[in-house]
C-alpha cells in the first residue's frame, strides 16, 4: 500500500497546534424494526469531513457516528405506532471504550452501563448483552472477536474474561484473582491480555483460559511495561501500547521484542495518553490518544503517516477518544455516506466518552480512478486543524496526565468509570 501516502502532506507543526490535540446471559432485543433505512440524518453536499485536508488527497473519510439505538432503528409505522405506542425510549451508549465489529454488528463496551451495546446494521435492532456469571459485567473495558465469532470481553472491575459464542450467548467467564484485564485479543488458540497488576501481556488459552505464558514485566525499559492497555495482533506480530510509558512496542507471539516507538510529547509521532490501537492488513499501525484527540496512523517501520480526528464540533470531531478498531469488510452498510469520489477499502471505528459522536466510523481509502480533489470542492465541510484552545490559554498545549490508574474516575465522572 506504498502508494497510499505518495501525497500526503503531514504538517511539520507539532501536533498541539495541527491535528492532537443462564446461570448465563441475558440477551435482550432492546428495539427491532424492520429491514428499511437507518433513521441517521443524511449527509448534505458540505457534510463530508476528509483527512488530510483539502487540498490534499483524502485518505480518511468521517461517515457516520451513533449515541441512540434510534440512530440505526427506522420509524415505527402507523400499525406499530398502533400496537406498541407512539414513541419507544431510545437505548443510549453511556461511555463507550473497547468496540469490535464482526458481520455487520458494532459491539461496544459500554463502560458506565456495565454493558455491551450490540449495533445490528444488517437487522436493524440494538441489543445489549448480559451476564450472569460469576457477578456479571461490571466494568467490560475492551472486546475481541474471534473469526468463529467467539466474543473476549475484559472486564477491569471483576478481573476476568467473559466470553459469548456467535449467537451472543454467554458461555463462560474466567480469569484469577489480581488479574487487572485493560486489553485483550485473540489470534488462533491464544487470548492475549494486557494486565495492570502484572504490567505485562498475559497469554491464555482462549477456550479454558489457563494461562499459557507471560509477556513483558515491569520496568521502563523496551521489552517492559508501566501500564499496558492497548494490544492487537496481526499479520503474525504482537503489538501493545503503554498509556504511561507512551510507547507502541512490537513482539513475536512467543514474547520476543522487535521494536518499538513513539514517546511523550506534543510533536507528530509521540503521544501524551495513547488508548487503544489497531493494525490493518497493510501493516499501518492506528493509535487513538485521548488527549490529542485524534489517531495517528504509523507506518511498520514506526514512522507517523497521517492523523485524523481532533477535537471540535465538525463532523468526525472527537471528544476524549478510547477505543479503536480496524474492519476490513461491511463497508457496503455504509454506502450511503460514502462520498462518491471516494474509494473506501476498510473501517475504522472510534469510541468518544463524551459528546454526540460516541461511536464514530470513518473509511480508509483514496480517489476513485478518474477523480481528482477539485470534484471534492465545495462539498467538504471545514474541520479543526487540532486540539481546541482553551479560552485564554496561551497555546492548545495538552496536559500531560499524571501517573494514575485508568480505573480512577475524573473528577466529572461517575466511580469506577475510565478516563
Amino acid at each position: 500500500m506504498r502508494w497510499l501516502w505518495n501525497h500526503v502532506c503531514l504538517p511539520s507543526h507539532p501536533l498541539n497546534r495541527h491535528g492532537v490535540g443462564a446461570v448465563g446471559i441475558a440477551l435482550f432485543a432492546v428495539f427491532v424494526g424492520c429491514a428499511s433505512a437507518p433513521r441517521v440524518e443524511k449527509k448534505t453536499n458540505s457534510e463530508y469531513a476528509f483527512w488530510p485536508a483539502f487540498p490534499a488527497e483524502p485518505r480518511v473519510q468521517f461517515l457516520v457516528s451513533y449515541r441512540l439505538s434510534s440512530d440505526i432503528i427506522p420509524p415505527r409505522s402507523g400499525f406499530q405506532r398502533l400496537v406498541f405506542g407512539g414513541k419507544a425510549e431510545a437505548l443510549p451508549i453511556n461511555k463507550p471504550y473497547g468496540v469490535e465489529m464482526w458481520d455487520g454488528k458494532i459491539y461496544v463496551c459500554d463502560i458506565r452501563a456495565a454493558s455491551v451495546v450490540v449495533l445490528d446494521l444488517k437487522q436493524k435492532e440494538t441489543r445489549v448483552l448480559i451476564s450472569r456469571r460469576l457477578g456479571g459485567l461490571s466494568q467490560p473495558v475492551d472486546i475481541a472477536i474471534a473469526p468463529d465469532g467467539t466474543k473476549y470481553i475484559a472486564d477491569l472491575h471483576r478481573g476476568l474474561i467473559f466470553v459469548f459464542d456467535a449467537k451472543d450467548r454467554s458461555t463462560t467467564a474466567f480469569g484469577w484473582s489480581g488479574l487487572k484485564p485493560s486489553g485483550v485479543a485473540v489470534a488462533g488458540d491464544e487470548l492475549f491480555v494486557t494486565d495492570f497488576t502484572s504490567q505485562s501481556v498475559v497469554v491464555m488459552d482462549r477456550y479454558t483460559g489457563e494461562k499459557k505464558r507471560q509477556i513483558g514485566e515491569p520496568g521502563s525499559e523496551d521489552g517492559q511495561f508501566v501500564m499496558p492497555l492497548g494490544v492487537e495482533v496481526a499479520n503474525n506480530k504482537l503489538f501493545t501500547c503503554d498509556v504511561i510509558k507512551c510507547r507502541v512496542q512490537e513482539f513475536t507471539p512467543t514474547g520476543v521484542l522487535q521494536g518499538a516507538f513513539g514517546e511523550i510529547g506534543d510533536s507528530a509521532g509521540m503521544f501524551v495518553r495513547p488508548k487503544q490501537m489497531g493494525v490493518d492488513s497493510d501493516g499501518i499501525i492506528y493509535v487513538v490518544d485521548a488527549a490529542f484527540q485524534n489517531v495517528q496512523m504509523f507506518n511498520k517501520d514506526g514512522h507517523i503517516l497521517m492523523f485524523f480526528g481532533s477535537a471540535g464540533t465538525h463532523p468526525g470531531s472527537m471528544n476524549l477518544p478510547a477505543g479503536l478498531c480496524v474492519h476490513e469488510g461491511d463497508l457496503d452498510l455504509f454506502t450511503q455516506y460514502i462520498h462518491p469520489a471516494f474509494d473506501a477499502n476498510r473501517l475504522i471505528l472510534v469510541t468518544n466518552q463524551f459528546g454526540g459522536n460516541k461511536v464514530s466510523v470513518y473509511a480508509m481509502g483514496g480517489l476513485k480512478k478518474g477523480y481528482t480533489v477539485q470534484d471534492l470542492a465545495g462539498t467538504i465541510a471545514p474541520v479543526a486543524p487540532g486540539v481546541k484552545e482553551e479560552e485564554g490559554a496561551a497555546s492548545p498545549t495538552p496536559q500531560v496526565p499524571r501517573p494514575e490508574s485508568p480505573d480512577e474516575p475524573a473528577d466529572d465522572a461517575q466511580p469506577g468509570d475510565l478516563r
